[in-house]
């Protein structure tokens, strides 16, 4: 190994060394209480030092949110794979809308820091409701992969499926946030919940 090499190793060493600390901060107290100083003091270093490896907290938080991101997605697509099955399309839909929704909730604050955050290079990866988000997101482009088993979708314009995607995206959206908000609701309503709106989707597909 050269001398540049191992400089290039140890400064990828330090910032997943900063990241992995600010990911157990952020665990620990919240992302609005993550600190340069308290970084520091996790890693047992300066805060000066943080700032030869990031401009700033803001950095380092789009940095942990892109990541927080990807492992999601890549969780998306083994959840993908693991329902593609010869599945009638009411079926596989809602299997993977189930294990989707189940996955959000299992990973609680983390999963409201990732898509409530409305930073330009994190929206970069997680807006979904723009036109053409079925080729440009692979959640979105899986969803609609789906949508075309449908007798109903097969006849529509691809526009019209990317939209449908979107609709049924934002729902189990908007189910998974108020589920993580109201976090006290007894297991049956949560149950209830899942089961109602994995039906209206299927509904919705089907018209």
């Amino acid at each position: 190994m050269t001398k540049e090499q191992r400089k290039v190793r140890e400064r990828e060493e330090m910032r997943n060394l900063i990241l992995q600390n600010a990911a157990l901060l952020i665990a620990e107290e919240g992302i609005e209480k993550l600190s340069i100083r308290k970084i520091a003091e996790k890693i047992e270093y300066s805060p000066g030092i943080i700032y030869h490896y990031f401009k700033g907290k803001e950095e380092i938080i789009e940095n942990y949110l892109q990541q927080k991101y990807t492992d999601m997605l890549s969780e998306l697509q083994s959840v993908q794979q693991e329902v593609q099955q010869e599945l009638p399309p009411d079926t596989l839909l809602k299997r993977s809308l189930e294990k989707f929704i189940r996955m959000s909730l299992s990973m609680g604050v983390e999963y409201r820091n990732v898509m409530l955050n409305d930073a330009q290079a994190v929206l970069s990866y997680t807006a979904v409701l723009f036109r053409g988000a079925a080729q440009e997101r692979k959640a979105i482009g899986m969803l609609c992969q789906g949508l075309h088993r449908f007798e109903a979708q097969k006849k529509r314009q691809e526009a019209f499926v990317e939209l449908t995607a979107q609709v049924i995206w934002s729902a189990a959206f908007g189910l998974i946030m108020r589920l993580l908000v109201e976090k006290d609701l007894p297991d049956d309503q949560v149950e209830a919940l899942i089961s109602c709106h994995l039906d209206s989707m299927v509904a919705i597909a089907s018209r």
